[in-house]
């Protein structure tokens, strides 16, 4: 969990400068575009193309592992929540609403399981 937050410090630091950098070059070009070479002005445009595929990935890589982060959170939180819910009142539900839960709960479990296992496997 540690070199996930490094990892996403560095992320965000050189998505930080990739968009500085992206900034500063197209207000150049805005600028002194006109007094450019056509060769010099092709170039900016590859690199800032370049950039701008660089902020996409770093975006999408951050917002996956939130996204994971919030998803096994959110599973935890509701297992956890339910199998205290079922403690308490489950003489006291209905079959059909039990079993529901029942099967949710399985859901749920198979689904840490593979959240888990996929985590292993990456690492």
């Amino acid at each position: 969990m540690k070199d996930d937050l490094h990892i996403n410090k560095r992320r965000f630091a050189h998505f930080k400068n990739l968009v500085e950098n992206y900034t500063r070059t197209k207000r150049h070009l805005e600028e002194f575009g006109e007094i450019l070479p056509y060769e010099k002005i092709q170039q900016i445009i590859q690199k800032q193309r370049r950039r701008e595929e660089q902020i996409e990935n770093i975006q999408k890589a951050i917002l996956n592992e939130h996204d994971r982060e919030n998803e096994v959170r959110s599973l935890v939180k509701n297992y956890l929540y339910t199998e205290g819910y079922l403690k308490h009142y489950r003489d006291k539900l209905p079959k059909h609403i039990l079993n529901n839960m029942l099967k949710k709960q399985a859901f749920r479990k198979i689904q840490l399981e593979n959240l888990i296992k996929k985590v292993d496997e990456e690492k």
